[in-house]
Parts: structure tokens; sequence; C-alpha cells
């Protein structure tokens, strides 16, 4: 027995050490102390503290020139501020009392820089309704000062375009206008602006602007053999010279900046058949001196003009692009001074009178044309409104159009009537429900001229969302064979024409169109 007990009192001893009191029934068991609950109350300040903060961003973001996003932003920071304050409701209640005397003088603040932000709306509402107002007013009087004449417009209003169609001189005012941007395509008519003034200064200046559309075909790419005896961007053939041999004019920008070959400061004199390897408009080719007297070479801003003394001759092959000088125009114009505009008006025609005549009474009064046809393109031009009664209704600017013409041919009394609808207004998509009627006419030639005599004065008829107005203003047209193909047959007519409704509304526009 004993030596039972001594072995148990060394395990017992062994399971002490290693495990305690309890693994020899000794010792005792006591239970932890729980973990302490949060107190909900720091949660709901920390949101309230959040929420405050943000209103106080929101609101001073708030001012005259905010954005409505910003203001609900902070109408909406300031709800939330407030909700978060009623849901705290561990927190005792003098700490909400002063969260919310915070957050009402947020809002206070809030209503009294929505209050100034809404006057100076008013104000801006206003000044740009009077700006819109005075600008409607004065463009009538230039689209009025315009269409006044009878007929209201004619071809002669087409500003005159250099060969290469890079500027445009409106020679009344001598203001010199010079290619800008592209104004896109108009059905398949190419858009183009010019831009410039008259060279002074100071309020005296006066700048003009003209818009044209054209069916201009893109350049081709030539041998100089196969263009002799023609005219390339303004230099005329040598009379009686051999194939390819060009005098050299260089008398406009364009000319002289299509020479290279010679120096590039100051004037160098040459003597009589004395050559120069150079090019023209980017060809190789050599320049010939052919003033007895001797030539010379003078560096302009533009580039080299040479005067009228040399030629040109082009080497083995040589090419250029030549442009299509033979087609159809149509398109807007305005005048201003230091104040807005003083003129507005329309033109169309052809680009070279000579070669693309409008069709005459040979053509029209045929018996071989008895018949109808329609014609189809686009319009464009200035319009104006400007009632004093209802202001808030003035507008002006530009717009493009559709047109429609209807032709019926006779050996005597031809007649063209037509329609202009389908109204964008300064570059925009929305349509206005505006539609211009183009009462019949007949053809008196070259043209189909509406108030040619008293008894068809006032032959448009301008309409709004179906409402016709009385018959005003007038309009013409000109009918052109651009194929040159001995069919009598017009292809294509481009025109003009201005109406008005009472003493508001005044429109003036210009329209080209094919025949289907």
């Amino acid at each position: 027995m004993t030596t039972v007990y001594r072995n148990l009192t060394t395990i017992c001893l062994a399971a002490v050490l290693a495990f305690g009191l309890a693994a020899c029934g000794g010792g005792s068991s006591t239970t932890p102390d729980p973990t302490p609950m949060p107190d909900p109350a720091v949660g709901e300040r920390a949101t309230i503290a959040t929420a405050i903060g943000t209103a106080q961003t929101a609101v001073a973001a708030v001012n005259d020139d905010s954005t409505d996003a910003q203001v609900k932003a902070a109408d909406d920071a300031i709800t939330a501020a407030t909700n978060a304050i009623a849901g705290a409701t561990n927190v005792p209640q003098h700490e909400r009392d002063a969260n919310t005397g915070t957050v009402n003088a947020l809002a206070s603040r809030l209503m009294a820089a929505k209050a100034s932000r809404t006057t100076a709306m008013d104000a801006a509402d206003m000044a740009a309704m009077k700006a819109t107002t005075a600008k409607a007013k004065a463009l009538k009087a230039a689209i009025d000062n315009s269409a006044s004449a009878t007929p209201a417009v004619t071809p002669a209003s087409i500003p005159s375009f250099d060969t290469d169609g890079d500027t445009a001189t409106d020679a009344s005012v001598a203001i010199t206008l010079k290619k800008g941007d592209a104004a896109g395509m108009l059905g398949s008519w190419n858009g183009m602006d010019y831009a410039g003034d008259d060279g002074t200064t100071g309020d005296a200046k006066t700048t003009g602007m003209v818009r044209v559309y054209s069916n201009q075909e893109a350049a081709k790419r030539v041998t100089f053999a196969s263009e002799a005896g023609n005219d390339i961007h303004g230099w005329s053939a040598a009379s009686g010279a051999p194939v390819g041999d060009y005098t050299v004019v260089t008398t406009t920008p364009a000319q002289q900046g299509a020479v290279s070959g010679f120096p590039t400061t100051g004037t160098t004199s040459y003597d009589d058949d004395e050559t120069v390897d150079g090019t023209f408009m980017k060809a190789p080719g050599t320049y010939t001196c052919t003033a007895n007297g001797g030539c010379t070479s003078i560096v302009t801003a533009n580039g080299i003009n040479l005067g009228t003394d040399w030629t040109f001759t082009p080497g083995p092959g040589a090419t250029l692009q030549q442009p299509d000088a033979n087609y159809l125009r149509f398109g807007w114009w305005v005048r201003l001074d230091k104040d807005g505009p003083t003129h507005a008006g329309v033109f169309y025609g052809s680009s070279d009178t000579t070669a693309l005549p409008a069709v005459t009474d040979a053509v029209i009064n045929n018996a071989a044309l008895v018949g109808k046809a329609t014609y189809t393109g686009a319009a464009a031009g200035k319009f104006a409104i400007s009632d004093p009664l209802r202001a808030a209704q003035d507008n002006s600017g530009h717009f493009t159009a559709n047109a429609m013409l209807a032709a019926d041919f006779k050996v005597t009394g031809s007649t063209l009537s037509g329609t202009i609808d389908d109204f964008r207004l300064n570059d925009g998509s929305a349509d206005p429900g505006w539609s211009v009627e183009l009462q019949k006419t007949n053809f008196t030639s070259p043209s189909f001229i509406s108030d040619a005599d008293a008894a068809t004065a006032d032959v448009t008829v301008w309409s709004i969302n179906g409402a016709k107005s009385a018959a005003s203003g007038s309009w013409q047209a000109q009918m052109f064979d651009e194929t040159a193909d001995d069919s009598n047959v017009p292809t294509s007519v481009v025109g003009s024409f201005s109406s008005s409704i009472g003493t508001t509304h005044s429109v003036v526009g210009a329209f080209g169109a094919t025949k289907d």
C-alpha cells in the first residue's frame, strides 16, 4: 500500500505542476467579468457631426453663380443633418438642442443665399432678354434695309470672290473677307464662312461675314499640257505660246504664294531671257524673264511677286490641282459696325457667268421643253423677330431649311413656284413650324422674277404652325444647265426670297436645288 500511495502522490504532483490544482481536485472555479456594452450615444454623436460638416460645406458652396445641383445638394444636406439629430435618441436633450441650433443657422444662411441667387438670376435673365431684344431689333432693321429694294435681292448682291474663292470683297464698304472655317454640308451643298473688316480701328471699324453654299466639286489633278489655253488659278495662258507655257501674273496673294525657287528676301534683278528653276503650285519647272529691260522678283508678305514679265514652263509630265471653276452658289451676308448689324442680305448665282450662264428664253420657251419638273435642295438666310409687345418671344440669327421648286415649262408663260420649309434656327435641330410659300411667278429672261410688275407684288406667304400670314415680300430664281449637253433641260435652280409677318417678323433667304 505504501508504494501505491507514493505513486499516486507523485502523479498528482506532476499534474499540479502541469495543469494546476484543479487537476487533482484542488483550487476553485470563478466566472469571468462580462465585456462592457458600448455607449450608443457615441455613434449618434459621430453621425450628427458628419452630417453637420457636410451641410456646412454644401451651404458654403451656394452663391449667385451656383448650379441647381449645388442648391439641391445643400437642401439635402440640411435635411440629412436634421434627421440625424432627430434619430439620436441616446444623446442628451441639451446636446441635441445645441446641434439643432447649428443646423437652423445653416438653414437661414442657405435661405439667404438662395434668395440672392434668385435675384441675380432674374437680373441676368432680364439682361439676356434685353440683349436678345436689342439684337433682334438691330438685325431686323439690317434685313429690312437690304430687303426694301425691288426686287428684294439680286445676283448683283453676290460678294466678289477671287479666282480661288479664298477671299471675297464687299466693294460697297471696301471689306476684304478671307476664308475661315467650313460651315458643313447643307444637303449636297458645301458651306464655307468668310470674315473680315475694312482695315480701320476703333469705333469706325466695319466688319462683315459671308456664308457661302456651293456645289463646287473637288479639285482634279491635271497635266499642264491638258490645260493649255486655259486659265489656271488666275494665271492666263500666254497667247500663241507653246503648250504648257504660262504668263506669270502675280497680282494676288494666292498667285504670289504659288511661286517658289526665287530668293526669299528683298528684291532681285534678272536679265532678259534669264531663267530660274522653281515650282509653280508645287509643280517643278522653269521661269523665264521675257522683258527687254529685265525682270525682278520681289518678296512680299504673301510670297513672291514676279509682276507680269515672266513665263513658267512646267517640267515633263508636271501636274497640278485644277479646282472646279464652274459651279453654283448661294448664301447670306451681314455687315456690322460697333453697335451691331447694319445690313444683312442674301445672294445667288454661278461662279462664272460666262462659262456657266443662266438659261435664256431660247431655252425656256422651247417646244422641246414643254412639261413639268421638280427641283429639291436647301436654303439658308437670316431672320429676326422683334415684337415690342412680346419681347420674350424675340429671336434672331441665321437659318437653314429645305427647298422645293416646281416648274411648268411652256412655249410661252413658263412658271415656277416653290416651298421653303423644315427650318432649323441658328444651327439647331428644332423646327419652329415655319414654312414660306413661293407663289407662282412667270419667267422673264433670264430669270423667274416675282415682282416684275405691280400685279405680282407680295408673292410669298409665311406660315407658322399652319397659320398663314398675309402675302408679302418677293422672290426670284435663275435656272442653269450644268451638264452643257445641249439637252435644253435645266438641271439646277438658285434664287432668293424675302418675307414678313406684319412689322414684327422678317426673313430673307437664298436657295439652291437640283432636278429630281
